[in-house]
């Protein structure tokens, strides 16, 4: 049985100008899997900011997961950033 935790390792964050309220944030996922309103913590340098996944895309490579985030958290979010979610 698992604890419920999932850690995201970001590798790369796209932005579409159609979808100008998110990001889409992919990377290897380890752990459970997540869903649609997990509140996920961001690592970033010795702070952590906290959202919620807004949606997850399903067209996304074998092995990697997408998810859409606040198009604010773009500055944080960037390739080798830590996204975890505690169960």
């Amino acid at each position: 049985m698992t604890d419920g935790h999932s850690q995201l390792i970001v590798e790369r964050v796209d932005y579409l100008p159609s979808r100008p309220d998110w990001i889409f944030v992919t990377g290897t996922l380890s752990g459970e899997p997540v869903r649609v309103g997990d509140e996920v913590s961001i690592c970033h340098g010795d702070q952590a900011t906290s959202t919620t996944i807004k949606s997850i895309e399903i067209h996304t490579r074998p092995g990697k997961t997408t998810i859409l985030l606040d198009a604010g958290l773009r500055p944080i979010v960037t390739s080798g950033t830590v996204i975890n979610r505690q169960g």
